[in-house]
Formats: C-alpha cells, structure tokens, sequence
C-alpha cells in the first residue's frame, strides 16, 4: 500500500493533465443518470482537493475541470430526458427499485427548478433529477442557470476540504512520510467502511424481509439444522435457547481458531500472515503515530466501555424497556463469557513483545471481543424502528469506532492480525445474531434523543479520565549503546553508519552528513556560540503562526521529522533571510565511544518557508535547493572549541571534548 501511494502521487506529479482528465471523468460520470448512483464522484474531488494542497495540480485547474464534468454529465442527463421522455423511466434498475424514481419525482414536484441546486447535493437525487427536468419540458436556459452555479459550489464544496486536509498532509510529510501515509491509509479505510456500512443498511432495507421469508422456508424443509433459523426469526417461537446454544458455539469455533493459528503449542514462530502484518505496520511508527495509538485503544479498555454498558443498562430500566434491558444484558453476560473463553487460550506472545517494539502501557487487549459487542450491539438497540439516516449515523459510528480499536491493536502489536481480525468478528457475529434475535420478537424502539444523550455523556467522561492516564508507548527492551573505540569509528566503523535519514519502509531521505561524538548538552552550547539558534516552541499558539502569510521563516514552528521512528534529539536553526534558513538535526545512533561519549547522526539542510494560497505558510524542506557542502559545514564548524573535524568523502566526523 504503501509503494502505491508513493507511486501513484509520483504519478500525478508527473502527469498532471492525465490526473485532471481523470477529475473530469468522476465528476462526469457522478451526474449520468443512474450510473452517477454507484460512482463516488465526492471521494474523487476530496482527493484531488488534497493533490492541490500537495502541489501536484493547481486549485483553479481542478475546480474548473470538476465542474465542466457536473455540468456535462447534467447536461447529458437532461437530454436523455428531452428526448425519451417517460420511456427513459421504464429501465430495469428503476424497475426493481421503483421508491428510488418515485422520491425523485415527490422531490422534483416540490421544489421545480430549485431541485437542480438541491439535488447536486442529494446522492443519488443528483444522477435523477436533470432526467426529470428534461422529461417535465423544463426550459434549457432554467435548467443550465440552476446547473451551473449549483455545479461549481459543488465543487468548491468537495475539493476545498481536500486542499485543507492536504495541506496536513504536507505538515504531516514534514514530521515524517509514515505519518503522511498512515493518515492517508486510515482516511481511506475508514471511507470505504463507512461506504459499505451505508451500502449494507440500504440493502438489507430493501430485501431483509425477503431473505428472512427466504431462511424460514428452508428452515421448515431442514428441520434439524433449520430450527436454528426458525427460533430466530419467528416471532412465535422464543430465542433465548437458540441464542445461548449459538454463543457456545461461537466459543468453540474461536477457541479452536486462535489454538491452530496462534496456539503456543502449535507455533513457535507467528503465521506469515501475522509477521507480515506487523511488520508492515512496524514501517509506519513515529512517535506520535504510536501516541495517537495509544490513546485509541485506551477507548476499547473495561474503564470506557463498562460504564457505557452500564448506563445504558440503568436507561432502559428506567424507560421501562424490560425487552432490550434483558437483550444488553444478554449481550454483556455472553460477550464477556466469549471474552473471557477465547483469550483463556494459550498463544505466542503479542508482538510488542515479540518482536521487542513499542509497547502499550497496559495489557489491553484482552477484551476486544465484550469492547466489540459493547459497540456494535448499541446501535442496534437505538437504530430499531428508525428511519434509514438515523441507522446510517448510528452504525456509521459504530463502524469508525471498532475499526479504529482494530487498527490501534494492530498497529501498537498488542494483539496478532489473525487474532484481532478474528475477535472484531466474532463480537460482531454475537451482536448481529442477538439483534436479529431482538428485531425479530417484539423490539421495543427507543427514542435515541433520550437515549443518546446520557450514553455519550458517559462515554465522553469516561475516555477522558482514561486518556488523561494515557502515555507514548516505550519499548519493552532498552538495548544498550554499542561501545566502540574512537579510532575505530575514524578510520572503519563510520561507513557503518546510515548516510541518509531513513523514512518509509527504509526509503532514504536526507543525506546524513555529521557523526559527532559529544555530550548533547556540549553539541547545543557550541553551536549557539557560532550563530546557530533555538526553533520556536512546537506548541498550540506558535502552530497558528502558520496561519500568517507574511511571518518570516524565523518565526515559524518546525516540524520534527523521523529517522528510523525516532524525533531528533536536538534541532537548531541558521537564518538567511526571511523565507529561507539551514536547518541541523541530530539523532542517537547507537553507538558510544570508551570514554562515555554518545555518536549522534546529523543532517543539515536548506528550508524554505512554502505557503499555499495564502492560507498557510510553514517551513519545508525544498528539493530544489541543495544542501550546504560539506566544505561550507566544515567551515562553520571549524569554530568550535575543542572539536576536532575529519572528513570523509561526503561526510564530517566531529570529535569534541570537554574544554
């Protein structure tokens, strides 16, 4: 995934009128009728939004293009009505889905040349209502009047929160590419989740009676087998049985799973797929990226959920809903005795451990299957009886939530992928099995106006007490520095050493051009005697200068960027004018010389302040600026008492001592 990103905005770099041809076709085929239904032309713009913010396309390119596209697809649209007429309607998609052209005629009646507008901004109203402006005879000036400007909002609306969330981007690729591309990852995962959460409900609306017809007739003609299907979907029969039968049997198909994929006599080494998994998830730490982590998974802890689960429990109690307190009781009971049931297994150590990263500061993931049905087993509580986009919301919530507790998992290594994957399953398997169980004898439907409130004031308070106690995952081994001998480091050992700062699955970046062995407190005093100055605080209020287009480059926050998941240890800046200084970076190599002394790697490089639109200016890195020479370092270093500097090809070793 990661070379792909990597390639494909190399790509776009490359070929700009090729990816803006591309952001017309979305947003042609978006406004087609019918075919617009199923492309995510929004996606589309969001993204392009963000290519902006990264340079690749130019913002008024991209507007113009995504525009003319919406205004040709409707223009298409509206001819196909023109010339067809009510026959264009009789088509078999509308056929099978007859609510769809019938709430697109209640809305073209209600709201005339106004729907144009309204539906650009309506879904699947947008691929249906240019069709019917041509089919109702709508003159071709109203109707282009109307597309037009509802057209290029349209598209100011979609790409200009992509230029934003580029622009972080940007910020985010100065901290390190693993953020950049971690932020990316999970921003498309969660899109595509949410979409197929939205596709789900809108599927199971449209044939979850048929299906359940469906399962009874095979049920009746499968007596055996087929008594499970009848206890849960018939109304007359009750489910309880059935129910805890079915969590015993989710129990032994779990424990029988984590034994034969983890089990830890079964496995000496983890599965391919679990290794990999978290070895790939491994290139993409950074401190802030296991700290962000950290804090997620601490939102799947017994501490967050329990009085979630328990203040629901008191509502429905309360509201004198006996029905659903008994099936979240049941949901609770069971989900904790599955839990408890699985991680009784004994399996390989979890990868933190393992293979001896970053650890969380507490064991945490033990219960990720009760945390699963805790949330997934909510909105089917509060979505019963609801209309369409009161479901959509409540599980589209739900989904973003254990989909992060998934990834917190996965990306920390508290849990293996086979085990994780398999329990986030297993939790929603009981949930569903219980709802359908509960939707199918007598719901009681929830106002979620009285419900919701108190649930998310619980949940608010109890992850803020559980994310104050939150800290940045350590690793679990602190391996000693490597002790070498000075002469050795001089005339060998220096070659050893990384020569480029070290980003993404081991991509190079920045040359490294200093090894300097000193005390840090020593490196820092000596350059700031020679000019070199303190970076501004990286704090809330200096990060708003980044807002102002005409602060010069001094007063502006860095960013630190990663070698090999670690922050520098110490940055110092040397101005040159007001959009440019050199920048020196340092961080730990590893290694130390005999007399105590610690090797630090170092970079020094150009920066130059980089704005965008005048919205936001910060301080990058530019390619197309080389950085100093090493005879032009050797000459701002030579100053420096009791240092001693030997080069080497394109690199400095500095050696100082105590003056």
């Amino acid at each position: 995934m990661i070379e792909a990103l990597q390639h494909s905005l190399a790509w776009v770099t490359a070929h700009p009128t090729w990816a803006l041809v591309l952001f017309f076709l979305a947003a042609l085929l978006d406004s087609i009728f019918v075919v617009g239904m199923f492309v995510p032309a929004g996606i589309a713009l969001f993204a392009g939004g963000a290519l902006v913010a990264l340079g690749a396309i130019e913002l008024w390119h991209a507007v113009t293009l995504a525009t003319l596209g919406a205004v040709a697809g409707d223009g298409f649209s509206f001819w196909l009505g023109h010339r067809y007429g009510e026959r264009l309607f009789a088509g078999r998609f509308l056929h099978r889905h007859p609510e769809v052209l019938q709430n697109g005629r209640r809305f073209f009646a209600r709201y005339g040349a106004y729907s144009i507008v309204l539906a650009r901004f309506l879904g699947p109203m947008r691929a249906l209502v240019p069709a019917l402006a041509g089919a109702s005879g709508m003159r071709l000036p109203i109707f282009l009047g109307a597309d037009i400007g509802s057209a290029t909002v349209w598209a100011f609306t979609f790409v200009l929160p992509g230029v934003v969330f580029g622009a972080s981007l940007g910020l985010a690729a100065e901290v390190a590419g693993r953020l950049a591309l971690l932020l990316v990852g999970l921003l498309i995962t969660l899109s595509v989740s949410v979409w197929l959460t939205v596709f789900s409900i809108r599927t199971l609306q449209n044939h979850a009676e048929n299906w359940i017809g469906r399962m009874l007739d095979w049920s009746r003609r499968h007596r055996r087998l087929g008594k499970f299907g009848v206890a849960l979907a018939d109304p007359a029969q009750p489910e309880t049985p059935v129910l805890l039968l079915l969590a015993t049997v989710l129990l032994v198909i779990s424990s029988i799973w984590i034994w034969l994929v983890a089990g830890a006599g079964v496995h000496t080494y983890p599965v391919a797929l679990d290794a990999a998994a978290f070895q790939s998830l491994r290139d993409l730490h950074t401190p802030w990226g296991l700290a962000l982590a950290a804090r997620v998974l601490r939102l799947g802890e017994w501490n967050v959920y329990a009085p979630v689960a328990l203040v629901t429990l008191a509502l429905l109690l309360a509201l004198r809903k006996p029905r659903a307190a008994a099936h979240w009781a049941a949901a609770i009971a069971l989900g904790a005795l599955l839990s408890a049931g699985v991680y009784t297994i004994p399996t390989l150590p979890p990868p933190y451990i393992y293979f001896g990263t970053a650890a969380p500061s507490d064991d945490v993931a033990r219960d990720f299957v009760l945390a699963t049905v805790v949330y997934a087993f909510l909105p089917v509580l509060l979505a019963t009886g609801r209309p369409i986009g009161t479901r959509i919301a409540l599980f589209g919530s739900s989904t973003v939530l254990l989909l992060l507790l998934l990834w917190a998992q996965l990306y920390l290594g508290a849990q293996w992928y086979s085990i994780a994957v398999f329990s986030l399953l297993i939790g929603i398997a009981w949930a569903a099995l219980l709802g359908l169980g509960y939707r199918r004898h007598r719901p009681e439907r929830l106002d979620p106006m009285r419900v919701l409130p108190p649930i998310t004031v619980s949940f608010v308070l109890s992850a803020s007490l559980a994310l104050g106690g939150a800290s940045t995952p350590t690793h679990t081994a602190q391996h000693p520095l490597q002790t070498i001998s000075e002469a050795q480091w001089q005339s060998e050992l220096w070659r050893q050493f990384p020569r480029s700062r070290i980003d993404v699955a081991g991509r190079s970046k920045q040359t490294l051009q200093l090894q300097w062995a000193a005390p840090l407190e020593q490196i820092d005093a000596q350059l700031r005697s020679v000019g070199w100055q303190p970076l501004p605080t990286l704090n809330f209020g200096n990060s708003l200068r980044w807002l102002t287009a005409e602060s010069p480059i001094a007063d502006l926050p860095v960013l630190p960027q990663v070698h090999a998941g670690r922050h520098p240890v110490l940055q110092l800046r040397l101005p040159i004018d007001n959009d440019h200084e050199y920048l020196l970076r340092l961080w730990p190599s590893g290694r130390q010389l005999e007399d105590g002394r610690s090797l630090w790697l170092g970079s020094v490089l150009s920066l130059q302040a980089r704005g965008l639109y005048r919205l936001i200016r910060y301080p990058a890195a530019d390619p197309r600026l080389d950085p100093p020479s090493i005879g032009l370092l050797e000459q701002w270093l030579t100053p420096l008492d009791s240092t001693l500097i030997e080069r080497r090809a394109d690199c400095l070793l500095l050696s100082s001592r105590a003056g």
